[in-house]
């Protein structure tokens, strides 16, 4: 999701960074690339986005840059344990600390998709210890202590944690554009409203918190978007508004049908 799109982006940005050496032919190679493959993973055509990857290969290698972005587009697909390989090996790799909690939090989101719960709660804890001003890890967090069922209470402050470094996050030119920033609040927001309506929340406060970020994400980030319409379903079935979850987990289905949140959406529906 968004910390999968901030996590693309940043990595992006520091793989350009070691580029600076280099000649300006490779350079205008590597941005293509850079731009075509996050364009496939926001259209939800992950397929596309690991034959784009490919071109990051240099003479057979697998750099970490690669391997990050190859797990990532594995995950979303539901291929798990080839994510998790491909993500360990880019962790194996990567010596930049904040790529490293990037590879981390992606392993993390992959053992949570098989319900190993505990491991993938160790990876967000490890994610929120290294990088604690960025909201990605307490969301993650809370979006599994609700998936599991358990701990409403601790949800609903990791949540809120997450929604309140997300709004103090400072837009950057080069970190953090005002679209990312808006994507990143947008995942909070509504991991925050399920987490409300799981502590018996007004149901004001939940609409109200669902509305502020559906807007903020608009419509052309699909596995973002998913997401968004999968944690409402589940606030609004905790609710008791089953026809409007319904409604939710459908539109999951059809945003992103490939991804990891329609395909959690239709096991529902």
């Amino acid at each position: 999701m968004q910390f999968l799109l901030l996590s693309l982006v940043l990595a992006v940005v520091f793989s350009l960074l070691s580029l600076l050496n280099q000649p300006v032919r490779r350079r205008r190679r590597f941005l293509r690339l850079l731009r075509e493959q996050l364009a496939a993973h926001r259209s939800g055509d992950y397929e596309a986005q690991l034959k784009i990857i490919e071109g990051f290969r240099v003479n057979g290698s697998e750099p970490a840059n690669y391997l990050f972005f190859k797990g990532s587009a594995l995950r979303e697909l539901g291929r798990l344990e080839e994510a998790k390989e491909a993500l360990r090996c880019s962790l194996a790799l990567e010596t930049n600390p904040a790529l490293r909690v990037l590879c981390r939090s992606q392993i993390g989101r992959a053992l949570m998709e098989q319900e190993r719960w505990e491991d993938a709660a160790a990876c967000f804890r490890d994610c929120v210890a290294q990088s604690p001003k960025r909201g990605g890890g307490q969301r993650a967090l809370a979006e599994l202590l609700l998936r599991r069922g358990r701990e409403p209470h601790a949800a609903l402050d990791a949540a809120r944690v997450a929604v309140a470094l997300d709004r103090a996050q400072e837009v950057h030119r080069r970190w953090l554009s005002q679209e990312l920033h808006d994507y990143n609040l947008a995942e909070s927001l509504a991991v925050f409203a399920w987490a409300l309506a799981a502590n018996h929340g007004a149901p004001a406060d939940v609409q109200s918190s669902l509305a502020e970020a559906f807007a903020l994400c608009g419509e052309t980030n699909h596995p973002t978007l998913a997401g968004l319409h999968f944690f409402a379903a589940h606030a609004c079935a905790l609710l008791g508004d089953p026809a409007a979850a319904t409604r939710h987990f459908q539109a999951a289905v059809e945003t992103d049908p490939h991804g990891n949140y329609g395909r959690l959406s239709q096991a529902v529906v």
